[in-house]
């Protein structure tokens, strides 16, 4: 099912005392990029988070804001961070050969400098991740069917203006014929004209006109157009995500209803052309916001 890039889900878990609040948005975005924002700091459930975001999100920007409140058990642990007991080490070191001080730099010296150590929190793991994944889910749950309710507005548009493209393009295609022999016949009268007086055989006259009209003539680019607005319409009833295919043929169509724009001057014809490029964009406008 189509889906839009924009939405929001809410999941919220309560076990006993311990609680779990997951929020999700998501915007625009090429590629899927996922910001999280937790409470409960720990790479390795981030990565976990991560890895189930993107079996529901192919495309969108996500921000997740986790919110874990209860009694988890926790133990402290002290670390040393070595590489500022390496720097107080050198610089005491240094003072001591510069001012030939007596005193040794030992253990006691040291751990004046309390920055050196680093007292560290660490939660049970094992019971905020169950938690908080159960909470993710409820959200990501509910985050999609905003997210496929989005969509389907947005394809029932772009299927009504794929329809109305389609028509305009099959009156270029009723218009062409007319223009390309109307444009013979003025060829034909204007090649007489200019060669009045000359001896220019007739067939020579007709291969003149039937090459030059050959470059206006629009069926290629009428046959790919029809090719591609059947490819749209395969498309948007694709149950895997479809933005960048269809960014890819709406490129194509308006790369062909510009060389039928510059291969034809027939008014009718380049209103049409006004008109379908005027859709497109519609169309393009809504397409940046489909996963």
């Amino acid at each position: 099912m189509v889906r839009s890039m924009t939405g929001y889900g809410v999941g919220k878990i309560k076990k006993g005392d311990q609680e779990c609040q997951v929020e999700i948005k998501t915007v625009n975005n090429k590629y899927c990029e996922i910001n999280i924002k937790n409470s409960f700091p720990s790479l390795e459930i981030e990565q976990k988070i991560e890895n189930l975001i993107k079996e529901y999100i192919a495309r969108g920007k996500v921000n997740v804001l986790i919110k874990l409140n209860g009694n988890f058990a926790r133990e402290d642990k002290v670390i040393i961070n070595e590489r500022i007991c390496d720097s107080y080490y050198a610089a005491l070191k240094r003072l001591k050969e510069k001012y030939k001080f007596e005193d040794e730099i030992n253990l006691e010296t040291l751990i004046k400098f309390k920055d050196i150590f680093q007292i560290i929190s660490e939660e049970k793991k094992e019971e905020a991740g169950f938690l908080i994944e159960e909470a993710v889910n409820k959200a990501l749950k509910s985050l999609v069917k905003m997210r496929e309710k989005e969509g389907k507005i947005l394809i029932r548009d772009i299927q009504k203006r794929i329809n109305k493209i389609t028509r305009l393009v099959e009156r270029i295609n009723q218009y062409s014929t007319t223009y390309l022999n109307n444009f013979h016949h003025d060829f034909r009268q204007k090649i007489k004209n200019l060669t009045s007086g000359f001896e220019v055989e007739e067939g020579r006259i007709e291969l003149e006109a039937a090459l030059f009209v050959e470059k206006k003539d629009l069926t290629e680019e009428i046959i790919r157009q029809r090719s591609h607005l059947l490819q749209l319409n395969n498309l948007i009833r694709s149950p895997e995500p479809i933005g960048r295919t269809m960014d890819f043929l709406l490129q194509e169509i308006n790369r062909e209803i510009n060389t039928i724009g510059s291969k034809c001057n027939d008014l009718r014809i380049s209103s049409l052309v006004i008109n379908i490029k005027t859709e497109l964009e519609k169309i393009r406008e809504q397409a940046r916001n489909i996963e």
